[in-house]
C-alpha cells in the first residue's frame, strides 16, 4: 500500500511538471508569435526565447501544429474565464452586460501579446474552412454567453424586446472591431474610452422604454 501511495504521488508530481512546463512553452510561443509573427515563430525560435531546448518542445507537443492549437485554446479558454469572473460578480443584466463589455477591454489592455498573436494566427489559414472553425471556436462561447446575458434580462423586463442572438453578434463585432483596430494601430485607440461609449451605446439600445 505505501509503495502505491509514493507511486501515485510521483506521478501526480511528474503530472503536474508537465503541465506547467507545457503551459511555459504554450506562453513562450505567445511571446515570440506576437513579437516575431507566427510565420517566423520556429520551434527552434520559441525554445530559444523561452531558454530550453528544441527537444524539450517536441517531448511535450508532436510538433508547431499542436503546439498552435495549444496556444489557440490557452488564448480563448484565459479570455473567456477572465470575463466571465468578472459578469458572475455582477447582479443584474444591465451590469452583466456592462462587466461584459468592460471586462474584455480591461483583458485586452492587460493582455496585448495574446491578440497581436490572435490576429496573426487567424491570417494564417489558407482554406476557408479551417478560418470557419477557428471563427466558430473563438465567437461561440463569447455570443453564448452573451445570448444568455441578454435573454435573461428580458425575462427580467430591464431589456426591451429583440433577437438576442442578432445583438450578441452586435455586441462582440463591436468589441472586436476596436480590438483589431488596437492590434494594427495601438497609439490610435483608447480602449478605456472606447469601453464607455460601448457601454452607453448597447445601454441605449438595450434599455426598456417606459
Amino acid at each position: 500500500m505505501r509503495s502505491k501511495i509514493v507511486q501515485d504521488g510521483q506521478k501526480k508530481k511528474t503530472s503536474f511538471i508537465e503541465e506547467a512546463r507545457r503551459r511555459q512553452i504554450v506562453e513562450g510561443a505567445i511571446s515570440t508569435i506576437a513579437s516575431a509573427g507566427l510565420s517566423q515563430a520556429s520551434l527552434a525560435r520559441i525554445a530559444q526565447d523561452v531558454g530550453i531546448s528544441k527537444g524539450v518542445i517536441s517531448y511535450h507537443f508532436a510538433g508547431k501544429d499542436e503546439l498552435i492549437q495549444q496556444v489557440i485554446n490557452a488564448l480563448f479558454t484565459e479570455t473567456n474565464r477572465f470575463i466571465k469572473s468578472r459578469v458572475d460578480q455582477a447582479p443584474d443584466a444591465p451590469r452583466r452586460l456592462r462587466a461584459f463589455i468592460e471586462a474584455s477591454f480591461e483583458f485586452m489592455a492587460a493582455n496585448r501579446a495574446n491578440f497581436v498573436t490572435l490576429v496573426d494566427i487567424w491570417g494564417s489559414f489558407g482554406s476557408p474552412e479551417a478560418k470557419r472553425r477557428f471563427n466558430a471556436d473563438m465567437y461561440d462561447p463569447c455570443r453564448h454567453h452573451l445570448e444568455g446575458i441578454l435573454r435573461r434580462g428580458q425575462e427580467s423586463g430591464d431589456f426591451r424586446d429583440f433577437s438576442p442572438a442578432t445583438l450578441a453578434a452586435t455586441v462582440q463585432g463591436a468589441i472586436d472591431g476596436v480590438m483589431l483596430q488596437w492590434v494594427f494601430d495601438e497609439e490610435a485607440i483608447d480602449l478605456a474610452d472606447c469601453a464607455a461609449e460601448l457601454v452607453t451605446m448597447f445601454d441605449l439600445a438595450t434599455r426598456r422604454r417606459a
